[in-house]
Order: C-alpha cells, then structure tokens, then sequence
C-alpha cells in the first residue's frame, strides 16, 4: 500500500513538472533578411523560435546553420489587444538597415517582447503560415 501511494505521489510530482515547463514554439520561419538578438548576428535563414514557459528567454535556433542564442524577455504582451489566438509572427524592429528582434507571437499565448528600442525606429513583420 506504501508503494502505491509512493508511486502516486512521484506520478502526480511528474504532472506537476511537466505541466509547469510546457513548450511553445512557432512553426520553422523563413526570415529573408540578417537580423541581430542577445548579441549575435543571424544570417538570413529559417529558424525555430521557442519559449518554455517559466523560463525568461526564447530560444531562437537556426534550421539550415549552426546560429542559435537565448534571448532575454523583458515582459509578456496582452495578445487580446493585439492579435488573434491563431496568429503568428514575429517582429523586428529596424533602425537604418539593421533588423533587431523586438517580439514573438506564438498563437494561443500573450506576446513575448524581447527588446525595447528608444530610437525612431519601423516595425518589420514576419507571418508565420501555422502548418
């Protein structure tokens, strides 16, 4: 009977962990341009974008190159205000030629920002096609 409960306890201890680190990721995107992100300068290419929540970075790795870095999230964004729950895509903010990551919009989730840019500066949007 021990045994039992034990096992119970480890199994629900499991669900707990599992449910408090769920992964949300977009879809590969092809960005066409170089971009810039915690310091690193990724060529232009596709790319994986993912966030483990209870975390505060996204991941953002390179598919065709070796090119990947953890960005630091500087806050959650209201998607109700911004988006629909289906949308996806990602934002850059561009100063002159230079295309920074500025935010991550992974359907069914707040938005997650990544930068803040003071200067003047265009939004650059990427959709996402959800597969």
């Amino acid at each position: 009977m021990k045994r039992h409960s034990a096992m119970a306890i480890t199994l629900a201890v499991l669900m707990v962990a599992t449910i408090g680190t769920a992964q949300s990721r977009l879809p590969s995107v092809k960005i066409p341009f170089e971009f810039k992100a915690a310091g690193t300068i990724f060529p232009a290419g596709e790319y994986e974008f993912s966030y483990e929540s209870g975390k505060r970075v996204v991941l953002v790795r390179g598919i065709a190159n070796t090119s990947s870095a953890f960005v630091p999230i500087i806050t959650m964004l209201s998607g109700a205000i911004h988006t629909t729950p289906g949308d996806a895509h990602v934002v850059f903010d561009k100063i002159g030629n230079d295309h920074l990551l500025a935010e991550i919009w992974i359907p069914g989730m707040d938005g997650i920002d990544l930068l803040s840019t003071k200067e003047k500066h265009e939004h650059e949007v990427v959709n996402v096609p959800l597969k």
